[in-house]
């Protein structure tokens, strides 16, 4: 077990940001003692080497000692089945100096955590299985990159993951007659999940604002509930393209930008995405 670097992060700014993004019951709800996991110098994970993988056994523990909602179990979870060996992915790159990915999952559900006041059972239900679904297809698309580390040796990308990500929750899901009433959800924040690094860059740029002639179509749904671009009434004198339209359900979506958070949070790096 190792400790995370202290990281300098100004207090100030993480309320202005929660207060950004709609989080305001964070100022209410964190006080001073709560910031301590942002601080990162508390927080553990498994041994972080290379040459240090963790025991099937190990992983599985300290999944579980993180989850809130779910148990992992080492070929399946909510019944449906996975493959464990698809955590004992090494991530060799300065994001992610935990290393192996079992420990970026570990330290981003510890993470969330931090928000359970702010999120009602289902809400909480919903982010614990993105977090856990949403890097799987790292196994499938991590190859070496073109970025060098010091000594020469190329790091690691995984481009594409969240596709392959979601793919393997489909297939895994596909056995069932019906699928969970979470799915739909967890899926498009799966999909979604990379894009979110985008969302400060888009609100800035306006991207995310709703127009008015929008918010009687979305009214009352969930994001991944919006009526299809396509399927849109679009008036005369408006414009409003495919890749606008999607940008403002990201930017609409709390748990996005809370699975944002546990992203950036779950991390021993330096170094913003």
């Amino acid at each position: 077990m190792i400790g995370l670097p202290t990281l300098e992060i100004d207090l100030d700014m993480i309320i202005e940001i929660l207060m950004m993004i709609g989080l305001i019951g964070a100022v209410k709800v964190l006080g001073p003692d709560d910031f301590d996991f942002f601080l990162a110098e508390e927080a553990y994970c498994l041994p972080v080497g290379e040459d240090e993988l963790a025991s099937d056994e190990e992983i599985i523990e300290a999944l579980n000692a993180a989850t809130e909602t779910m148990t992992i179990h080492k070929t399946d979870v909510d019944g449906l089945t996975w493959n464990l060996d698809w955590l004992k992915t090494f991530q060799n790159n300065a994001h992610h100096l935990e290393g192996w990915l079992y420990n970026h999952v570990i330290l981003m559900l510890f993470a969330l955590k931090r928000f359970k006041d702010l999120l009602n059972e289902t809400e909480y239900m919903i982010l614990e299985r993105a977090i856990f679904w949403s890097d799987l297809g790292k196994y499938h698309t991590t190859k070496a990159g073109k970025k060098l580390w010091e000594d020469g040796t190329p790091m690691s990308t995984a481009f594409g993951h969240d596709k392959k990500s979601a793919e393997l929750l489909d297939e895994a899901m596909s056995i069932l007659k019906t699928p969970y009433d979470w799915y739909t959800s967890v899926r498009w924040l799966v999909m979604e999940h990379m894009n979110a690094h985008k969302l400060e860059e888009m609100d800035e740029n306006g991207k995310t604002t709703i127009p008015d002639f929008l918010k009687p179509a979305i009214e009352g749904l969930e994001v991944w509930n919006w009526p299809e671009w396509t399927d849109l009434d679009i008036p005369h004198g408006e414009s409003m393209g495919k890749k606008d339209y999607a940008w403002k359900q990201r930017g609409n979506s709390q748990l996005l930008r809370i699975k944002q958070l546990c992203d950036s949070m779950g991390r021993i790096s330096e170094l913003d995405f």
